[in-house]
C-alpha cells in the first residue's frame, strides 16, 4: 500500500434508523456502495450531546472537560458580550495539529468550531465561512480569520452560495408543493434555502480542495442534516396527531430529500478521493425519527438536544479495511485514535478513546505515548492565551441563527446579563460532561453552586440529586429533591399569580389571552427522581409500587420499564425484572442499559448462556461499559469458556483499571483453569499495589459477632482505625468498641468514607449495601452462631436495663438475622469492588494465630500475628451455644424457651 490518504466526512445528526430504509429503497446508492465495501457501525455519543462539544471530542479523542469547548456560545474578551463558540478555548491538539506536527498535509473545512482558522500545514476554512447574514444586494465580506492561509480568502469567497441564488428547481425536490406556501406568513421555504445554500457552500470548498490540493487528510463537516431534522422531522411520516394535515403533506419529504442530497454529495467526494483513499463517514449523534422523539421540548437552553439519539453513524472503507462488516461498541472518542493508527502514529494515554483495530484486515501493532501535548514542535495551534477578536456584527448575526434554531436563548438587549447566563449554562454543560466521564465529585461542586443560585431550575436539581446519589449521599439527594419540588411549586404559583393579575385584553386585541395553567402538577422528571431516591433509601417495595403505577400513565408508558427493571433487580425478583427489561427493549431496541439489566437478571437467575448473549448485545451498542464486560467475564467463567472470560475481564480493566475484583477473578482463572500461577501472582500483586492508596478495610458482621475483637486485633497489628472514641469501653466490651459515630448514618450520608480510605472501619452487616461503589473494600466478615449472637445481645441490653430477658426465644429476630446474612451474600456477589473473607468467631478464639494468618494473606500485608493473637481474649467468649463445639448451623433454631 502506498501513502495513506484519509477523507473524513461529518454528517451532523445522521442516523442509521433513518438511513437504512432509504438504502433499502435504493435512494442512497453511494452510501450503500461505501457500506458494502467497508465497515459500518453505530457511534456512541457523549453527554451533553451538543455539537460543538462533540465534534471537538471527535477531533481530539478527549472529553469536553479536557478539551475545553463547552456549549454553543461564549463571552467576548471583555466578558460582557456574547458570541458563537470559537476554537480559542480549546486546550489540546486536534488531529490536524498532530498531523501538522509530523509533516502531513491536512485540510479542514467547516468543522464546528474552527474559527478563527488555525495556521496548519494546509487549508483551513472555518465554520463562519458559509453563513450569509445579509440580503444578496448587500456586501458579503469575509470576516478576518475565516480562511488560512489568509491570502487565499478571495478564492474561497468566490465559491460561496447565497440563499437568494437558489431557484424553485433547487427547492422542489424538498417541497414539491412549494407553490402552496405563502412565504409572507411561513418561513419553511426560506429556511430550506438557507440550509441548502450553507451546505452547498461547504461542499464547494471541499471539492475545490480535493481537486486542487495535495493532501494526506481532508476533514469536511456538514451541519445540514441536523438543521433539516430540527426544522422538519416533525413532518416526517407517519403523521403525528398534533401535526396539521396541510403542513404534513407539504413538508413530509424534506428529511428524505436531505439524505438523498447528501448521498449525491458523498458520491462526488468518493470520486474525487479515489479508490486508494480511506474514507470515513460519521455523525456525532443520531436523531429520533420515530416514537422516541419527544412531542414537546422543555423551556431551557439547548432544548433541541432532547431530540438527539445516543448513537450516530460510522462507516469506513479503504485499503486494509475489512469489507461488508459490522463494528460494535464504537464511540466518537475512538475516531482520533483510529486516525492516528491509520497514519502509523502512536495514540496517547491521555486520550479517552481507543483505536478501532477491528476494522483492519490485519490490525497493526500499537504504539502509545503519554500525551501528544508533550510533543514539542510547530503544530499550527493558536497560542494558548490568544483571544478571538472582539464581538462583531457578524457574530451577532451568527448568534441570531443559533437562537432561531433553538440552541440558545434569545440574549435580549442586556448582553452583559446574557453573558452571565452563558457562563452559568456552560458550567452546567461542564458538570454534565464530568458526570458522563464518571468524575462525580467535580460535577457535584459545580452543581451545588448552580442549584444554590437557582433552585427553581429543574435541570439543576435533577442533575445535582443524581450526582449525590452516585456518591451515596442519599440524604442530601432527598433534601435536593424536596427543595426542587418546593421551588418549582413556588415558581409555578408566582407565574400563575402574575397571569391572573394581568389586565383583561381589550376588545381590539388580536391575540387570545394567555391560558390559566391551573394548579401546579409535579413534572414527570421529579416523579422519576423520587423512584431513584426511594431505591437509594432501600425502600425498594415503595419504588416498585410507584413505578408500576407510573407505567399505567400515558405520560410515562413504556419509558419507566428500564427503571422498573432496575428496581426489581434490587428486589432480587429476577423474572419480573426480565419482563420489565424486555418491555424497555421493545420500546427502544437501542437501549444498551436495558440489555445490561436483562443480562444481570439472567445471570442472577442462573442462566449464564442467556446472560452472555444480553451482555454482548449491550456491548455491541455501547462498548464503553466496563461492568458489562465484567459480568460477561463472569458469565463466560460459569460456562467454562475460560479464555473468553479472561478477555472480557481484561477489556473491563483496560476501561476501568480500578475494578480490582476483575483482577482477582483473572488470578483465579489463571490458577485454577489456565495453569499460569506466575500470571496469577502478578495480578494479585497489582491488586495490592492499586488498592493501597484508597482501599477501605471493613470489619463487619452482626452485632456481638466478634467485630470489636477483630478491630482490636487489627489495631494491634498496626492498622489505623477510623474511630472517634465517643463510645467508651464497658462491661460488655471492656477492650473498647473502636467505632465511629458517623457510620450509623451510612444509609443517609456516606461522605465519611473519603476519610476512611487506607484505614479500617467497623460497619455492621445491615449497613454494608450502603457502601458507595467508587471505593474498593476488603471486608473481614465475622460469623457466629445465631443463638450466641442473640444471647450476647440480650445480655448486653439487660446490663443496660433495656431488655427484660423474656423466657421465650425470639424466633422472629433469629429469622430476620438469617435474611440479613443472605442479603450480605447476595450483595457481595453483585459488587465487583468488594472482596470478602469470612471468619468464624469460635475458630478465631480457638486458633487465633491461624485465623490472623488468613487475615494477613487476605489483606496482602505482613502483620504482627503475635500481637493480633494477644488481642483475642477467650475469657470474653461468655455466651456459648450448647453445641458450640460443633457449631450450630445458621439454619438451625434452638428449641423455644432456651
Amino acid at each position: 500500500m502506498g501513502k495513506r490518504k484519509v477523507l473524513v466526512i461529518g454528517w451532523d445528526a445522521a442516523d442509521w434508523k433513518a438511513i437504512d430504509p432509504l438504502m433499502d429503497a435504493g435512494m442512497m446508492p453511494n452510501l450503500e456502495r461505501m457500506v458494502n465495501s467497508g465497515v459500518r457501525g453505530r457511534l456512541a455519543t457523549l453527554d451533553p450531546p451538543l455539537s460543538p462539544m462533540l465534534w471537538t471530542s471527535i477531533a481530539t479523542g478527549k472529553r469536553p472537560y479536557k478539551h475545553g469547548i463547552l456549549g454553543f456560545t461564549e463571552t467576548g474578551p471583555d466578558g460582557k458580550t456574547l458570541r458563537p463558540v470559537t476554537n480559542t478555548h480549546r486546550r489540546v491538539k486536534a488531529i490536524w495539529n498532530i498531523l501538522t506536527q509530523v509533516g502531513k498535509r491536512t485540510h479542514v473545512l467547516g468543522w464546528w468550531p474552527s474559527h478563527p482558522a488555525e495556521p496548519i500545514n494546509g487549508v483551513m476554512v472555518s465554520n463562519f465561512y458559509q453563513h450569509a447574514e445579509k440580503p444578496i444586494n448587500e456586501p458579503w465580506p469575509m470576516r478576518a480569520g475565516t480562511v488560512h492561509p489568509a491570502e487565499r480568502s478571495g478564492e474561497f469567497a468566490d465559491l460561496r452560495i447565497h440563499p437568494a441564488e437558489l431557484t424553485s428547481a433547487h427547492i422542489a425536490p424538498f417541497v414539491p408543493g412549494y407553490e402552496q406556501v405563502d412565504q409572507d406568513k411561513e418561513d419553511g421555504l426560506s429556511s430550506i434555502a438557507r440550509i441548502l445554500a450553507d451546505c452547498s457552500t461547504v461542499h464547494a470548498a471541499a471539492t475545490y480542495v480535493l481537486e486542487r490540493e495535495e493532501w494526506d487528510l481532508v476533514g469536511v463537516y456538514y451541519d445540514a442534516i441536523d438543521h433539516f431534522k430540527h426544522g422538519f422531522m416533525k413532518f416526517h411520516p407517519p403523521r403525528r396527531p398534533y401535526i396539521p394535515e396541510r403542513e404534513f403533506n407539504l413538508y413530509k419529504g424534506v428529511v428524505t430529500a436531505a439524505y438523498r442530497f447528501h448521498d449525491l454529495m458523498l458520491g462526488r467526494l468518493l470520486d474525487l478521493a479515489g479508490e486508494e483513499a480511506t474514507v470515513l463517514l460519521l455523525s456525532d449523534h443520531g436523531f429520533h425519527p420515530d416514537h422516541l422523539r419527544p412531542g414537546a421540548l422543555p423551556r431551557e437552553p439547548a432544548a433541541p438536544a432532547y431530540e438527539h439519539s445516543p448513537y450516530g453513524i460510522f462507516c469506513i472503507k479503504g485499503p486494509g479495511i475489512k469489507q461488508d462488516e459490522l463494528v460494535h461498541g464504537a464511540s466518537l472518542l475512538d475516531i482520533t485514535p483510529t486516525l492516528l493508527t491509520l497514519f502509523g502514529l502512536p495514540t496517547a494515554k491521555d486520550m479517552d478513546g481507543r483505536p478501532l483495530l477491528e476494522v483492519f484486515t490485519d490490525p497493526p501493532e500499537l504504539n502509545v505515548i503519554p500525551s501528544w501535548e508533550l510533543v514539542e514542535g510547530e503544530c499550527g495551534m493558536h497560542p494558548r492565551n490568544q483571544a478571538a477578536d472582539a464581538v462583531s456584527d457578524m457574530d451577532r448575526e451568527s448568534l441570531r441563527q443559533l437562537v432561531d434554531l433553538g440552541y440558545v436563548e434569545d440574549p435580549g438587549e442586556d448582553m452583559e446579563q446574557a453573558s452571565v447566563r452563558t457562563v452559568r449554562e456552560n458550567r452546567y454543560f461542564l458538570a454534565r460532561s464530568y458526570v458522563d466521564g464518571g468524575r462525580h465529585l467535580e460535577a457535584l461542586a459545580i452543581l451545588e453552586d448552580l442549584f444554590a443560585a437557582a433552585p427553581d431550575q429543574l435541570r439543576y436539581g435533577l442533575q445535582l440529586a443524581q450526582s449525590q446519589l452516585r456518591l451515596a449521599r442519599t440524604a442530601e439527594a432527598r433534601i435536593t429533591l424536596e427543595h426542587t419540588r418546593t421551588a418549582r411549586a413556588a415558581a409555578h404559583a408566582e407565574e400563575r399569580r402574575k397571569m391572573l393579575a394581568a389586565p383583561a385584553p381589550t376588545v381590539k386585541a388580536v391575540a387570545a389571552p394567555p391560558k390559566d395553567p391551573g394548579p401546579y402538577r409535579e413534572e414527570p422528571a421529579l416523579r422519576m427522581l423520587e423512584t431513584t431516591v426511594l431505591l437509594a433509601e432501600q425502600r425498594t417495595d415503595e419504588a416498585v409500587a410507584l413505578l408500576e403505577r407510573m407505567s399505567l400513565e400515558h405520560i410515562f408508558g413504556e419509558r419507566v420499564q428500564l427503571r422498573l427493571g432496575n428496581a426489581l433487580l434490587k428486589a432480587q425478583q429476577w423474572q419480573r425484572a426480565m419482563l420489565a427489561f424486555e418491555r424497555a427493549i421493545a420500546h427502544d431496541v437501542q437501549a444498551d442499559h436495558a440489555y445490561y439489566g436483562l443480562g444481570l437478571a439472567h445471570l442472577r437467575n442462573g442462566d449464564a448462556e442467556r446472560a452472555a448473549g444480553e451482555f454482548l448485545r449491550c456491548i455491541g451498542l455501547n462498548f464503553h461499559r466496563p461492568f458489562a464486560h465484567y459480568h460477561l467475564g463472569e458469565a463466560y467463567a460459569q460456562l467454562g469458556r475460560y479464555t473468553d472470560s479472561v478477555h472480557a475481564y481484561e477489556v473491563c480493566l483496560k476501561m476501568a483499571p480500578g475494578i480490582n475484583k476483575a483482577r482477582l477473578h483473572l488470578a483465579r482463572l489463571y490458577e485454577e483453569h489456565l495453569n499460569d500461577p506466575d500470571k496469577a501472582k502478578v495480578l494479585r500483586a497489582e491488586v495490592s499495589e492499586r488498592s493501597a492508596p484508597n482501599i477501605i478495610t471493613v470489619v463487619s458482621g452482626l452485632p456481638r459477632s466478634g467485630t470489636s475483637m477483630m478491630m482490636q486485633a487489627l489495631v494491634a497489628a498496626g492498622l489505623t482505625p477510623y474511630m472517634d472514641g465517643k463510645r467508651s469501653p464497658d462491661e460488655s466490651n471492656p477492650n473498647g468498641y473502636l467505632e465511629h459515630d458517623s457510620v450509623k448514618s451510612l444509609a443517609r450520608d456516606a461522605r465519611f468514607l473519603e476519610q476512611a480510605q487506607g484505614k479500617v472501619v467497623k460497619v455492621v452487616a445491615p449497613l454494608l449495601p450502603y457502601l458507595q461503589p467508587r471505593f474498593h473494600y476488603k471486608v473481614i466478615f465475622m460469623e457466629r452462631e445465631l443463638d450466641e449472637v442473640i444471647a450476647s445481645q440480650r445480655r448486653m441490653l439487660a446490663r443496660d436495663g433495656k431488655d427484660k430477658q423474656a423466657v421465650t426465644y425470639p424466633l422472629g429476630l433469629h429469622n430476620a438475622y438469617k435474611e440479613q446474612l443472605r442479603k450480605v451474600e447476595r450483595w457481595q456477589e453483585q459488587c465487583p469492588n468488594v472482596e470478602m473473607i469470612r471468619l468464624h468467631y469460635g475458630e478465631v478464639i480457638k486458633e487465633p494465630h491461624t485465623a490472623m494468618e488468613r487475615v494477613g494473606k487476605f489483606l496482602g500485608k505482613q502483620l504482627d500475628l503475635d500481637a493480633m493473637a494477644i488481642a483475642v481474649h477467650p475469657e470474653l467468649y461468655r455466651e456459648k451455644s450448647r453445641t458450640s463445639s460443633g457449631h450450630l448451623g445458621q439454619d438451625e433454631v434452638p428449641p423455644a424457651g432456651e
